[in-house]
């Protein structure tokens, strides 16, 4: 082997250049080792290093609409009620602490017995900051009307304009700071919720309550296609109309929708409702074909069974 075929390392000195080439070496090693590290020890590097927060009472951020009565909410001069006196003050302690003490405290520091259950702490009504209406009479009054949803405020537009009047100048000798409405911001809370007319409130239950009545009612019809369907085997012994029902049911169940649709309606509007789409009703496309004879004992069974449930 001649010294020329060796590697002349004087030349790459001279040309550092050409070593460039012996990096591609050192990236596919460390390429390789990270890749191999990666997927040994894949187990612990896909692994959750924060732990899940888990609700253990979804009744801390979901609100239902509280049980009210309706009821006509007595009206009231916005001038005279917007501004603070005695009486007013007086009346204000004893409904504060009927309705709000529970919550924002006894002080209005927002530690009431219940505050640590929210999840967002109630008012502090010592402290300026955060309002989210503001701290005036008309913004205060705004609160109690609608309520804050998401901080989990309650509407007190169940009770009397007055009241509501009474328990804002109470919360406002919390602190001497608060600003004060001008008379034409005290109009416009007139003009807004009608407050010298008195307002009409209409009823509401909870949703919770309200499904389940939706579910006691659907119950109930359940059981009123069970005992039709029961009455319609017990009648094709003796009721021709009962025949022609079973002759031409598709579904026994939906022809209790007929024996609803029969009543308080004449034979003509009860053919045309069943002939315009008698699948979706439960009868099979024949029953378009029905004498006028067989029409009329179909009517009258069904009219018959509908009176009878």
């Amino acid at each position: 082997m001649h010294i020329k075929d060796e590697i002349d390392f004087k030349e790459l000195l001279k040309n550092p250049i050409r070593l460039f080439g012996l990096s591609y070496i050192y990236f596919l090693l460390a390429g390789g080792f990270l890749g191999t590290y990666y997927i040994w020890n894949m187990n612990d590097v896909s692994k959750n290093a924060i732990t899940p927060v888990v609700l253990k009472d979804s009744a801390q951020f979901v609100l239902d609409v509280p049980m009210q009565r309706g009821a006509l909410i007595a009206p009231v001069n916005v001038a005279i009620a917007g501004r603070s006196s005695k009486a007013l003050i007086d009346k204000g302690a004893n409904l504060y602490k009927a309705n709000c003490a529970s919550c924002h405290g006894d002080n209005g520091m927002g530690d009431g017995l219940s505050a640590a259950a929210l999840t967002v702490k109630p008012r502090n009504f010592h402290s300026a900051e955060g309002w989210k209406n503001g701290r005036k009479v008309s913004n205060i009054y705004k609160t109690l009307q609608d309520g804050i949803l998401l901080s989990g405020m309650p509407a007190f537009n169940y009770t009397p304009a007055e009241d509501r009047f009474a328990i804002i100048h109470f919360i406002r000798t919390f602190a001497t700071d608060f600003p004060v409405d001008s008379l034409s911001e005290l109009l416009d809370l007139e003009r807004v919720y009608n407050l010298s007319k008195g307002t009409q409130l209409p009823a509401q239950i909870p949703v919770k309550m309200a499904l389940q009545k939706v579910t006691q009612e659907n119950d109930a019809e359940i059981n009123a296609v069970d005992q039709f369907c029961e009455s319609m085997d017990e009648a094709i012994k003796n009721d021709a109309g009962a025949k022609i029902a079973m002759k031409v049911s598709r579904n026994e169940n939906k022809i209790a929708t007929a024996a609803l649709a029969a009543q308080g309606r004449s034979l003509d509007d009860f053919v045309r409702i069943i002939s315009s789409d008698p699948v979706t009703i439960g009868f099979k496309p024949e029953v378009v074909r029905l004498s006028s004879e067989e029409w009329n004992a179909l009517y009258s069974y069904l009219s018959k069974v509908n009176r009878k449930s």
